[in-house]
């Protein structure tokens, strides 16, 4: 229940905001349908977030919003419950700009990768997660800092490479995520782990090209997400 009035889609629409979602939260990654071991299925958690409120005091309102348009879809985010309180009891902590912008880049990544799929084999799985791995090493090579000392020329360089890191190597750390989460049945143990080490790394890696203080030290991307899927499980 959104504390600003729960979102209305039609079906079609909602569909379309669960593919966009990649199962996953938009603000943490962690999936939207976990497992229980005990029922032996999955159990949907995702909760719809206006990003303006649809109430005219609600988190980030704004009346100059026809409020036929505050359900629409280009306004709703998928959460996962804790997100979704965070954001809307702290929403200086999340403006509207910053959650359209996660909104925009998670779309791109999404369709890059074309929805986060289910595989038949290992073999398959790994194809996508090397296109990601990919991507991200050619970011880095062309818009990084130098692989040696970790500086950027210039402060040009440096906004360049933050804009290129939440653009970019962000949505695609959190795609691998929701490979590895979405194909569980494929997954390793130990897959599952690098995975959640994955996460944590990117949620730091957004922080801090985002200005914002880290809870700790920033947790170092896992060398074996390179490996994901690699072999036999």
């Amino acid at each position: 229940m959104c504390t600003s009035g729960r979102p209305t889609l039609g079906h079609d629409a909602d569909r379309a905001l669960f593919a966009e979602s990649a199962g996953t939260c938009l603000l943490c990654n962690t999936t939207l349908f976990p497992s229980d071991p005990k029922r032996k299925k999955s159990i949907p958690i995702a909760e719809r977030a206006h990003i303006i409120a649809y109430s005219a005091d609600g988190p980030r309102a704004n009346t100059e919003i026809p409020q036929s348009l505050r359900d629409d879809p280009s306004n709703i985010i998928l959460l996962c419950p804790n997100c979704h309180t965070k954001v809307d009891k702290y929403p200086e902590g999340y403006p509207t700009g910053d959650l359209i912008a996660a909104k925009k880049r998670r779309q791109l990544a999404v369709s890059q990768i074309g929805g986060t799929p289910e595989f038949p084999t290992r073999t398959d799985a790994r194809k996508a997660v090397k296109r990601l791995l990919l991507r991200n090493k050619l970011a880095f090579q062309q818009k990084g800092p130098d692989p040696e000392s970790g500086l950027t020329a210039s402060q040009e360089h440096a906004a360049a490479w933050s804009e290129c890191v939440l653009s970019e190597i962000v949505p695609n750390n959190r795609l691998l995520v929701a490979l590895v989460e979405v194909n569980e049945d494929l997954a390793s143990e130990e897959e599952m782990e690098t995975a959640e080490l994955l996460r944590q790394h990117s949620n730091a890696l957004e922080r801090k090209h985002k200005g914002e203080p880290l809870l700790g030290p920033a947790p170092r991307f896992p060398q074996q997400a390179e490996r994901l899927f690699e072999g036999e499980k």
